[in-house]
């Protein structure tokens, strides 16, 4: 509708435009052919009283001219004539509804002028040089009335304003009902399935069927339909794939860690197991007392839940999980993952601790057992770079920090958990590449190279990211910044 209504002014003005410069032309043409024709009768009526004038010039001079032109003036009608002697110029002044005469310049040509007498009366005259015998020049002034010109004039504006009109009404039904059946309607049909698509609705059949051009593009936006169709059914399905393929590299790398934490693991239990086994020996020689064999039992059972304990975290972790959001206590988790990595921590000589205010809550919201494999991760990573014995320090907190621009946020307010080791550090060029697939430091076998990977990819999953600060033999500090739980951590 808005562009049918532009189409209509803009075809409006170009009429107008034209059927104006038409008129104005035509009111021009007719007021120069009325003025022309003025001008030949008036050269007609001096050639027809030539001899009259030339025969009062000899009878009498210039007086008795004007004389026979009196007489003859009297029977024609609708004009006015008068001898313009050019010896005496100042005689043909002084009547005041005549102009100034030039006699002259007269002389020479035929000329006319029109102006407007005392009593408003359009008038025009010519005036035509005469050469009389003895070759003295005059001129004859020849005075007509413009009513028939002005009349005319009128007429023809007045045709040429009907004409615009007519040519304007006409056009604009034209093009309004043209640009409602037309170019409105089509477009209302193709903006309505634009927006369907838009909001995802696809494989939509062509809205227009015609053979113009609103007809081949309502077939391309159909095309369009089916192939954004088609490849949203692709990405699903690759989506799919890719969260099925990234769950079970998950999973292996979580078993991987299983492996290695049993080795601590088994370790562990070999001292409970030594007691269990001790006090079971005494028990079954009969040679305690009531007291010593009850006392026996319950070290037997405290060792035996202890061991229970150990296994059951173990294979908490390595169990297989659904995503689930909740409110998380990074603290807590940092706190239950050096629990967990403790076996493996004692074997390598390393010691874990976590630093953290506990009057102080650091939340986030996200997955507990993705975000306590990216710990486990890092911790393992940081106990493998220890080779003599040594520490590893878990931060718990929250800091204001701009997010990198790939994170496209706003909030600059991030819970941190770094993890600070004592090992044997990295170089720039191993810092650049630690977060990419299977990229190690380790030496062949003792490593995928995906364990960093896929922390980055569930720490990025969750709104944050991971940076690395290290040195070569001087240590190395991972930090994660997770997005604040801000129901929970409030400024």
């Amino acid at each position: 509708m808005k562009l049918a209504a532009k189409l209509i002014l803009i075809f409006m003005a170009g009429v107008l435009g034209i059927v104006a410069l038409f008129s104005w032309q035509i009111v021009k043409q007719q007021r120069e052919w009325s003025q022309q024709s003025n001008a030949e009768s008036a050269v007609d009526l001096v050639n027809a009283l030539k001899p009259t004038i030339e025969q009062a010039y000899r009878d009498g001079g210039t007086v008795q001219i004007q004389q026979a032109i009196e007489v003859t003036k009297r029977t024609t009608s609708g004009s006015a004539m008068r001898w313009i002697d050019p010896e005496k110029p100042g005689e043909a002044q002084q009547n005041l509804d005549t102009p100034p005469v030039n006699t002259e310049t007269h002389a020479r040509s035929i000329s006319r002028i029109s102006i407007s007498d005392r009593d408003g009366e359009n008038k025009q005259f010519t005036y035509v040089p005469l050469t009389l015998p003895g070759d003295v020049a005059g001129t004859v002034e020849v005075a007509k009335p413009l009513q028939n010109s002005e009349a005319n004039v009128r007429r023809s504006f007045q045709a040429s304003a009907l004409l615009f009109i007519g040519v304007t009404l006409l056009s604009g039904f034209v093009i309004y009902w043209g640009g409602l059946k037309l170019i409105a309607s089509p477009l209302r049909k193709l903006i309505r399935q634009v927006e369907q698509i838009g909001e995802g609705e696809f494989g939509q059949p062509p809205a227009i069927t015609s053979n113009d051009e609103f007809g081949q593009l309502a077939f391309a936006i159909s095309q369009m339909s089916s192939r954004l169709q088609e490849q949203r059914a692709t990405i699903e399905a690759e989506t799919q794939t890719r969260l099925q393929t990234q769950q079970q590299l998950r999973h292996i790398d979580r078993l991987g860690t299983v492996g290695t934490l049993a080795a601590g693991v088994a370790h562990e239990l070999g001292t409970p197991l030594n007691v269990v086994s001790g006090r079971a020996g005494l028990i079954s020689s009969g040679q305690l007392s009531e007291a010593d064999i009850s006392s026996s039992a319950q070290t037997i059972q405290k060792e035996a839940e202890r061991m229970t304990a150990i296994i059951r975290q173990l294979l908490d972790f390595a169990r297989r999980t659904g995503t689930e959001q909740a409110s998380i206590n990074l603290i807590q988790l940092a706190r239950q993952t050096c629990e967990l990595m403790q076996p493996l921590a004692k074997k390598a000589h390393v010691n874990v601790t976590v630093n953290a205010d506990e009057d102080t809550s650091v939340t986030t919201v996200g997955d507990t057992g993705q975000l306590q494999q990216v710990i486990t991760n890092l911790i393992s990573n940081a106990i493998q770079s220890i080779t003599d014995g040594g520490k590893i320090v878990i931060k718990v907190h929250s800091e204001q920090i701009q997010p990198p621009a790939i994170l496209e946020s706003e909030e600059n307010r991030f819970a941190c958990l770094e993890v600070i080791d004592t090992g044997i550090g990295m170089t720039d060029t191993e810092t650049e590449h630690v977060f990419e697939p299977f990229y190690t430091t380790k030496d062949v076998g003792e490593g995928t190279g995906l364990g960093l990977s896929i922390a980055y990819g569930i720490v990025r999953e969750h709104g944050g990211w991971i940076d690395v600060a290290s040195e070569k033999n001087q240590g190395s500090t991972f930090r994660v910044w997770l997005p604040l739980d801000d129901q929970k951590d409030l400024p």
